[in-house]
């Protein structure tokens, strides 16, 4: 995998885009020290503390990655693989969130990248690696909080080029990893609130189904949705 390193850009996801559209078959991974524009779920600004974080998006050109939000939803999965090697606990958040004692310490956003059909997906990455302070964000925090120590960014970063690279030459169980975010999403039997695609949806969590659509119980109607911003209720 090819890897790019620069100290500020705007957002990595968009390096990452340009570097498919221009017609680039090998996947790559876009790393980032800061961002001043970096972009979390739902059009949000993700925030980070120059050199305290890992930012990093990953291009994989081709048609094969016909579902991006599953895509998603395995990258969280990675993160967590990597925090049990520490170990730190760790629990998932639909759509693809990793939190550490309920709170947020990595963010994915998978895109879709099309041009007369699907071309690729990028995969963006935030990850609080060394944070201290979360001053917009009470409900965020940093694998340093819950390790107690400080950690070489470079550490999660290789691991994830590791399992990325797995993804690329399709070698990955995605069932596999279903059954684990499905196992660290806390939430499920509980009744959440989902905003997506300009409606809320109020109901009980039943199940993740294999494309990584959340199955809600809506007073005994059954409702699969795609993608969203959950909170309990």
């Amino acid at each position: 995998m090819r890897i790019q390193k620069f100290e500020v850009v705007e957002s990595t996801n968009d390096l990452a885009r340009k570097y498919i559209l221009e017609g680039n078959k090998e996947p790559a991974a876009f790393v980032a020290e800061h961002q001043t524009r970096g972009k979390g779920r739902l059009g949000r600004v993700w925030e980070d503390e120059p050199g305290k974080s890992l930012l990093v998006s990953f291009a994989l050109p081709g048609s094969t990655y016909s579902n991006p939000p599953l895509l998603g939803l395995a990258t969280a999965v990675f993160v967590g693989e990597y925090l049990d090697l520490l170990p730190v606990p760790w629990e998932t958040k639909w759509p693809n969130d990793v939190l550490i004692e309920g709170k947020k310490v990595a963010g994915i956003l998978p895109e879709g990248i099309w041009q007369d059909g699907l071309v690729g997906v990028v995969v963006g990455v935030g990850l609080n690696v060394n944070q201290d302070e979360f001053p917009n964000d009470t409900e965020a925090t940093s694998i340093k909080h819950a390790f107690g120590q400080a950690l070489p960014v470079e550490q999660p970063l290789m691991y994830l080029i590791y399992r990325m690279e797995q993804v690329y030459e399709q070698i990955v169980d995605f069932s596999e990893i279903l059954a684990t975010f499905k196992d660290k999403f806390k939430s499920m039997g509980k009744r959440l609130r989902v905003r997506s695609n300009d409606q809320v949806w109020e109901g009980t969590a039943v199940d993740i189904e294999e494309d990584g659509s959340l199955i809600l119980n809506m007073e005994g109607k059954l409702v699969t949705l795609g993608w969203g911003e959950v909170t309990l209720r």
